[in-house]
């Protein structure tokens, strides 16, 4: 996989206007975190208010529907982009909320990987991500008091089959039948 934050996004970081704010966020997806029984994803912006962001078309939850996101202190670094290593960034969440530690006390129970989604929101337009998602697997998480630490990574690039797009004759009309 190529760096997501490439030549391209920081044109577009720069172009942004000044008086657009940058919203951060992150989403968290665990089959651990259930509300009366559903599965549902945590969502977290930096800020301190909550705020009501789009979510992009073909979402795995709430496609192309306003949804709400928790106000919480949270950091993530850039990813290192380093050869023969998968990229990897921390991701620090403080201050977590009494209402965030059953579901990360469930995720412990419950053998998967934690997705982190990370997206970026421009202030003159919420109805969908101006960047990403982008996805990363949260592993080595640690809980100290009221914050939680982990490393994300992308998923296992060894593993992902090549080339990753399935042509099929229905997408595609003009490929030759076998």
């Amino acid at each position: 996989m190529s760096d997501p934050w490439t030549d391209a996004w920081a044109e577009a970081e720069a172009s942004c206007p000044v008086s657009a704010l940058i919203f951060e966020t992150i989403e968290l997806q665990h089959p651990a975190f259930l509300q009366d029984g559903i599965v549902i994803p945590l969502r977290f912006v930096l800020d301190v208010e909550p705020r009501t962001f789009g979510i992009e078309d073909g979402a795995l939850f709430d496609a192309g529907e306003m949804v709400e996101f928790t106000p919480i202190a949270f950091e993530a670094d850039m990813p290192t982009f380093s050869e023969g290593q998968l990229p990897q960034c921390r991701v620090r969440v403080d201050n977590v909320a009494r209402e965030l530690m059953p579901y990360l006390e469930a995720a412990v129970l419950v053998r998967a990987d934690m997705k982190v989604l990370h997206r970026q929101y421009r202030e003159d337009d919420l109805s969908e991500p101006a960047y990403g998602p982008v996805e990363y697997m949260l592993r080595a998480v640690k809980v100290s008091g009221s914050t939680v630490e982990g490393t994300a990574s992308f998923a296992d690039l060894t593993n992902w089959k090549f080339p990753s797009r399935v042509y099929t004759r229905k997408e595609f009309t003009s490929l030759a039948s076998a």
